[in-house]
């Protein structure tokens, strides 16, 4: 059953998500054409005047078209949730032979699935607006150095690329988790404000963002990442402070959406509002 309502999850999800993947590709395509694939050239000259306007246009249209493709990925997967579990169709939902868990789970694991999606299309948008031939070419011809400035290599190696890569990789994985679950959280306990329930919703999510955001910060501080976030001289010490503040991240994250989750449990379980 839990296959099911994953299927019919993503089924519902689709329609919306990869239409506004495919635009949001698409048109990064479009700026790499007309706009990067002539401005990460080779022989053009980036401390020109000529190329300042184009520059600040590429990274303004850039950044909001990832804002736009991850705003309306997590609106989507945040509608699915609570039309179907909390509005008209989840008396629907309710009678059917599923638990709560197996629910939740489901709405998880398929908001998970889209997350996970969405990042991917992230980085895929970044290599098409970036990745020309002359970057690509700089980048393969001088790769030592590049690594070497990084802190990976020399004197003071800081560690291996890859291994840092793949931590980024879990981290990035356990952060599309905790996202799906903080819209869930705050719609479940929107929920129980009976005719303003979606007013609920943003003031829960506001609420929740904000502790956690301040439990993150005294956690950082308490830790010694906010204090070597301000000494930091060389590459070596600024990837040494990356990997801490990764692995701060992802065990933070971890536990974030551990208690998040029980907590969209035992209401789901005990408190469901669908008047």
């Amino acid at each position: 059953m839990l296959r099911k309502l994953i299927k019919y999850d993503l089924k519902a999800m689709n329609r919306y998500l990869i239409i506004i993947h495919v635009f949001m590709l698409s048109a990064c395509v479009l700026i790499r054409v007309f706009l990067t694939g002539r401005l990460f050239a080779e022989g053009v000259d980036f401390n020109s005047q000529k190329y300042f306007l184009p520059l600040v246009l590429f990274f303004t249209l850039f950044t909001i078209l990832i804002s736009m493709m991850a705003f309306a990925t997590h609106l989507v997967i945040a509608i699915r949730f609570y039309k179907n579990l909390f509005s008209s169709e989840g008396y629907l939902s309710h009678t059917l032979p599923v638990t709560s868990g197996q629910h939740l789970l489901s709405k998880t694991i398929s908001g998970s699935i889209w997350g996970i999606i969405n990042m991917i299309s992230l980085h895929i948008a970044l290599f098409i607006v970036a990745a020309t031939p002359y970057v690509i070419s700089f980048v393969s011809e001088n790769k030592a150095e590049i690594m070497e400035k990084l802190g990976f290599t020399g004197s003071r190696p800081s560690g291996s690329f890859l291994g840092f890569l793949l931590l980024y990789i879990v981290v990035c994985l356990i952060g599309t988790a905790t996202n799906v679950i903080l819209f869930y959280s705050a719609i479940t306990i929107g929920q129980l404000i009976s005719g303003h329930k979606i007013l609920g919703a943003i003031a829960a999510y506001f609420v929740i963002n904000t502790t956690v955001s301040v439990a993150a910060l005294i956690i950082t501080a308490y830790t010694g990442l906010l204090g070597a976030s301000m000494n930091l001289s060389t590459a070596v010490d600024s990837i040494k402070y990356l990997k801490d503040s990764l692995i701060m991240n992802g065990i933070f994250s971890f536990i974030q959406t551990a208690v998040l989750y029980l907590v969209i449990y035992w209401i789901m379980k005990k408190k469901v509002n669908l008047d």
